[in-house]
């Protein structure tokens, strides 16, 4: 919608074909139905890539001040909260409605519920779509990500019968599953926490904020923030781990200090009171039995030894990753369209006239809205090429 908006602006011809009953569905679902469409802290280390310095040139050529200006020629206001940036409605159909009225109002084509496979070159240099001629052709189709059951492989499988490298594709921003059993007695249960994740037992990437637990599977942001990694290690065959520390304010130091003036206050009571107001009381319940210990115990039964083990835990706790979930639930898939092989502008090097943009080129960003900045910034320079 984009990159035909900019086009049509510039005087293209424009005409969008799209699978769907409706153009912009996905919109609906982001930003939990709030459209969280960029963010003010925009810089390339917010995006994963072969190809970081490429990725800055793009975000620098359409700006998040260019979208916040995009949007508000368009009548969308943008609500700043904490540089996240959202319509002010907090209503991401707003955004979608703003881009089909533009669209309607430019005259752009949409020819919907129809799926393009292929894409083939006719005699003269152009392009022959769904029974119609044109001069260029943006593929803009995104991934298999948040889509039905084996959706979103045409684009690739378009790009590959063109000639252009695929990076290999995994789910990214989604829930890790992982083989323990106890998480079923967590399931529902949010926290603060600093997460580690563990490659090949190598730290491999650090994230900090409210985790959620379901039940086979960790979730929340700083889960999402490491997905992708942990999904191309686990491909490659890789022993993944995530260590979860439920304190992560306190220093090593602060918190032994915590735990022995805990344990000299608190001996006559039993293990289930002595945990009471660490944390979620479902935590301490799984932290007395993976310790084989009883809830009515008294701590002084125990021994220090044994209650000071189960509190160091708490900074420690280990889980072993299953597998990534599914394409059907992640909010992005990593990989794609290698930037080696598109221009500056985002044309393809091998096929003049043959763009790729969005999700389906090896660009994918971290949560809080930079992967609609890069849907807004890649369409606007492919919108741009093309009409010029």
């Amino acid at each position: 919608m984009m990159a035909a908006i900019t086009a049509s602006s510039l005087g293209g011809l424009v005409t969008v074909y799209e699978k769907e009953e409706r153009v912009g569905q996905k919109i609906l679902k982001t930003g939990n139905g709030k459209c969280n469409l960029s963010n003010l802290k925009m810089d390339s280390g917010e995006f994963y890539s072969n190809h970081p310095k490429r990725v800055k040139e793009i975000l620098h050529k359409f700006s998040v001040k260019d979208t916040i200006d995009f949007f508000g020629q368009l009548g969308v206001m943008i609500r700043d909260k904490g540089g996240y940036l959202y319509p002010y409605s907090e209503q991401a159909q707003v955004v979608l409605d703003a881009l089909r009225f533009k669209l309607d109002e430019l005259g752009v084509g949409l020819r919907c519920e129809q799926e393009i496979k292929t894409v083939n070159r006719d005699d003269n240099g152009g392009f022959r779509i769904g029974g119609e001629t044109f001069d260029k052709v943006i593929i803009a189709c995104g991934s298999m990500a948040a889509g039905r059951f084996d959706e979103g492989k045409s684009g690739y499988q378009i790009a590959k019968d063109l000639g252009h490298k695929v990076v290999d594709i995994v789910p990214g921003l989604c829930k890790l599953v992982c083989w323990e059993d106890f998480l079923k007695a967590l399931a529902g249960v949010r926290c603060q926490a600093k997460i580690t994740l563990m490659i090949e037992g190598k730290e491999a990437q650090v994230e900090v904020g409210e985790l959620q637990f379901v039940a086979t599977a960790l979730s929340g942001i700083p889960i999402f923030q490491m997905s992708r990694t942990a999904a191309y290690a686990l491909k490659s065959g890789k022993d993944v781990t995530v260590l979860m520390n439920l304190f992560p304010d306190k220093t090593e130091a602060e918190y032994e200090d915590f735990c022995r003036l805990r344990l000299s206050s608190f001996l006559n009571k039993t293990v289930l009171d002595f945990l009471l107001g660490m944390t979620n009381k479902k935590i301490n319940q799984v932290m007395i039995k993976l310790h084989d210990l009883k809830q009515q115990e008294k701590v002084s039964d125990i021994g220090e030894e044994k209650m000071l083990k189960l509190l160091r835990n708490y900074r420690n706790l280990e889980f072993k990753v299953k597998y990534a979930d599914t394409f059907a639930n992640a909010q992005v898939a990593a990989g794609g369209v290698s930037l080696a092989d598109l221009s500056d502008d985002l044309e393809s090097l091998i096929v003049p006239g043959l763009y790729f943009i969005g999700e389906i080129v090896d660009v994918d960003g971290r949560c809080g809205g930079y992967n609609l900045q890069w849907a807004w910034s890649s369409g606007y320079i492919a919108g741009v090429s093309c009409a010029k």
